[in-house]
């Protein structure tokens, strides 16, 4: 199971952000037609009516043939437009039909039944992890995302998502438990403390790999600089990834894992129980007493934020390099510092070029600024965790093994 790029559109059961959660700002213009937008659907910023058109088109699998010379006026104020320069207009712009496909396929093909007392949470997780564009061990299909003219001003974001899609393969494998089929869709599933430690062990050496294939200059550094860099950058990226599924998957009441598995944080007593102990250490009352304010906070302070932001794919990468590419750690080279600056140096600026000629924001300077803001709510999120950690090792409740408490405070590798 892989975790998805792009934005689907939800059905009514899933959950709802509260509206005074969401700062009020200029809508993007939809990328088809230019009428105002609602979002990133299949892959671009696009209105209802657009993304209902390609819905339709990919799902009835339509064919349309234009009477002129295919290089129709795609406008809201046109009447009657070309179908067959609408769609073809909507795939220019990168929405991709996997994501409807992904998206009907899951219906009804689940052989695992979820509680019913769950059913509105599952709904909202059923596709979680469904890869948008084909599953491959090659990256090609993901540059057709941007027009060529396009992908060679963002080399490094176009990298990022290709080498993301690489890793959203791996986890497929990584994740998978013993006897179960790589080719059988996974249900996903509410997990416990002790299952979550083990998927974020497993993680490690995907991120790494990651980070790897998407920057020459860390391939290049001493092995020393490569450990303070990832140890501060594991916990960080694991928060505002978690937060950026949730977006994707338009709910909050969860914290989805990359393995499209989620953690469910309405009903906290499932995921601190132990199956293996008769006697559980907390009651359920105590459980969500002693927790679940750090779970609102998290959700709270960056999983609202990015849902309320409609933080893109492009967007996060850029977020992500910040993040890795920090400075003024403990034995960090003033050379580090120097490749660091100029690594994200440069992604600003394909960021700043994605703003203004891809998602046609008029000014980039804002979007940059609001992008930024959630910077501190993932170190603040960070923090809150490494303390419940450190409450839950020193108070012996629930405490992780040296594995997990290590992987979380950075001293690992």
């Amino acid at each position: 199971m892989t975790t998805k790029l792009e934005e689907l559109d939800s059905p009514s059961s899933l959950p709802t952000i509260e509206s005074s959660m969401l700062p009020q700002r200029e809508r993007a213009s939809c990328a088809v037609c230019r009428e105002e937008g609602d979002g990133f659907h299949f892959g671009a910023e696009a209105c209802r009516a657009c993304a209902a058109f390609f819905r339709r088109s990919v799902s009835l699998d339509k064919r349309y043939l234009c009477r002129g010379n295919n290089d129709c006026d795609i406008a809201a104020n046109v009447r009657c437009m070309c179908r067959a320069c609408r769609f073809t207009k909507c795939l220019e712009v990168g929405m991709n039909p996997a994501g409807v496909q992904q998206r009907r396929d899951v219906i009804g093909k689940r052989e695992m039944k979820p509680d019913s007392t769950n059913m509105d949470l599952y709904q909202a997780l059923s596709s979680i992890g469904e890869s948008v564009l084909p599953t491959t061990s090659s990256p090609t299909p993901l540059v057709g995302d941007l027009p060529a003219e396009l992908i060679d001003a963002m080399p490094i974001l176009t990298k990022m998502r290709v080498n993301y899609r690489k890793m959203d393969n791996a986890r497929i494998v990584i994740h998978r438990k013993d006897g179960q089929s790589l080719f059988k869709e996974k249900a996903p599933k509410a997990i416990n403390y002790k299952e979550c430690e083990k998927q974020s062990i497993r993680e490690v050496s995907l991120v790494a790999d990651w980070i790897s294939w998407c920057f020459d200059e860390f391939v290049q550094l001493p092995i020393d600089q490569k450990k303070v860099l990832f140890r501060n950058f594991y916990t960080p990226f694991n928060m505002i990834e978690g937060a950026f599924l949730c977006h994707i998957n338009d709910t909050s009441n969860a914290i989805i894992c990359p393995s499209g598995d989620y953690i469910d944080i309405q009903n906290l007593d499932k995921f601190f129980y132990d199956p293996d102990v008769e006697q559980q250490q907390l009651s359920p009352d105590e459980v969500k007493k002693m927790f679940q304010p750090s779970f609102e906070i998290h959700r709270r302070a960056l999983i609202l934020p990015v849902m309320a932001e409609k933080v893109d794919v492009y967007e996060f990468f850029a977020l992500c390099t910040l993040l890795f590419w920090d400075f003024g750690l403990e034995e960090q080279t003033d050379e580090c510092v120097l490749i660091g600056k100029e690594v994200k140096d440069r992604v600003m600026r394909e960021l700043t070029f994605y703003l203004r000629f891809v998602k046609k924001i008029q000014e980039p300077a804002v979007r940059v600024a609001q992008l930024l803001t959630l910077l501190p709510a993932v170190q603040r999120s960070v923090r809150r965790f490494q303390e419940d950690i450190e409450l839950s090792t020193v108070f012996n409740i629930y405490a992780p093994g040296k594995q997990f408490y290590d992987l979380v405070n950075g001293k690992f590798c």
